[in-house]
């Protein structure tokens, strides 16, 4: 075992580069981890909101209770310039102004000019807000066009204001008793660059000197066959492999417990451990044809930064454009993520197991085929060299 001993030596040199590269992807995981909120639970947004009553009647009164436990109350000076500072550095979303007739406005079942106020003009707090008021008046002027009073028609839109929706999130897809939670899709979608950055970076380097002219000719000399140094190095490649997805999958235990022990948690892994294949096989096509380790590092930041800002691995797939995603269709990392998509529910993808294991499919297909290059070029070489 001459030939693996010589090959885990050599990796060892180069195993800082690959635990760089883990340990700050580790070290993201848990900081999403320890910062992350439960994602599944609705809370509403509460805007900033200035008030100044001009017309101070029980209606408007209410009216200000009313956007008060919807929103935080700031106050905000009565001058143009403190309220143009406080909209233009956000300390307030909204200056509202209740003019003064509003509640006479309203009993006679009119709803322009009823307010004024200064805001930052097409943003989401101002639409979001005018929903609010919206809401609010249509409820009024309903109780009021049906002949109650203005003042028991806001009383009674406050009690209706109070009831409390209880919001559930459903998922549609099978398997949605199954929790997958946002964190750990983060962690598997990031894994499609982590894995080819890792492996490029720290087997690649390794192969290289393995097949290096002198080292190969003096290996040649020993009473080792070639086929028993091709196993050798295949067995240190495989557990180079191995050895870094485990590493990886350790850590997602730690960081993510029981949503890695269930049905998705587990078509997770398989689905990591699939692209780790064409990982693999990327890196060993690569020392074929890389020209020396000054490359290899420049190979492994295009490919996997290329491969995920066109597959959807920083960028959410239902977020690129139609040409990319084509584009993104012809490279593994594309089936990877949307498999994981399918299993988290994002990105409009629906779990479904016979899509997911096409995915799969696909990931197995272009690992075949990267072999076959790899077969390929490398008896093109060795003939080129015998001639």
């Amino acid at each position: 075992m001459q030939v693996f001993k010589t090959f885990m030596k050599v990796a060892k040199k180069r195993l800082h580069v690959s635990m760089i590269y883990i340990v700050i992807f580790i070290s993201i995981g848990i900081a999403m981890t320890s910062t992350a909120s439960d994602t599944n639970n609705f809370t509403e947004t509460k805007l900033s909101v200035s008030i100044t009553d001009l017309d101070n009647t029980n209606a408007s009164r209410a009216l200000a209770e009313y956007i008060g436990k919807n929103n935080k109350i700031v106050e905000v000076e009565n001058d143009k310039d403190a309220i143009m500072d406080a909209v233009f550095y956000r300390r307030a979303d909204i200056i509202l102004n209740i003019n003064e007739g509003y509640s006479e406005k309203l009993a006679n079942g009119e709803t322009d000019g009823l307010f004024s106020d200064y805001r930052i003009p097409g943003s989401y707090s101002a639409e979001f807000f005018d929903t609010q008021l919206d809401q609010y008046i249509s409820m009024i002027t309903a109780y009021t066009a049906g002949g109650m009073e203005v003042d028991e028609a806001a009383a009674k839109t406050a009690k209706l204001a109070e009831k409390e929706i209880s919001v559930e999130t459903v998922n549609f897809s099978e398997n949605a008793n199954v929790e997958f939670g946002e964190n750990i899709a983060y962690y598997y979608q990031y894994l499609a660059y982590i894995l080819i950055a890792v492996m490029i970076s720290g087997l690649c380097p390794t192969l290289l000197v393995m097949m290096r002219k002198e080292i190969r000719n003096r290996t040649n000399c020993s009473c080792v066959s070639n086929v028993s140094q091709m196993v050798q190095i295949v067995l240190g490649t495989v557990i180079f492999a191995v050895g870094v997805y485990l590493l990886l999958t350790v850590a997602a235990l730690f960081l993510y417990h029981s949503q890695m022990l269930n049905s998705k948690g587990l078509l997770a892994m398989l689905n990591g451990f699939v692209y780790l294949i064409f990982a693999t096989m990327l890196t060993i096509l690569i020392s074929v044809i890389a020209p020396g380790n000054k490359a290899v590092d420049m190979i492994a930041n295009v490919i996997s930064l290329g491969m995920s800002f066109v597959c959807g691995v920083f960028v959410p797939q239902s977020l690129l454009s139609g040409t990319v995603l084509n584009i993104g269709k012809f490279l593994p990392a594309y089936w990877y993520v949307r498999a994981n998509n399918m299993l988290a529910g994002s990105s409009g993808e629906i779990f479904g197991m016979g899509k997911y294991m096409t995915c799969i499919g696909i990931e197995l297909a272009f690992s075949i085929a990267m072999f076959c290059v790899t077969l390929l070029v490398a008896k093109t070489k060795r003939s080129s060299k015998s001639v």
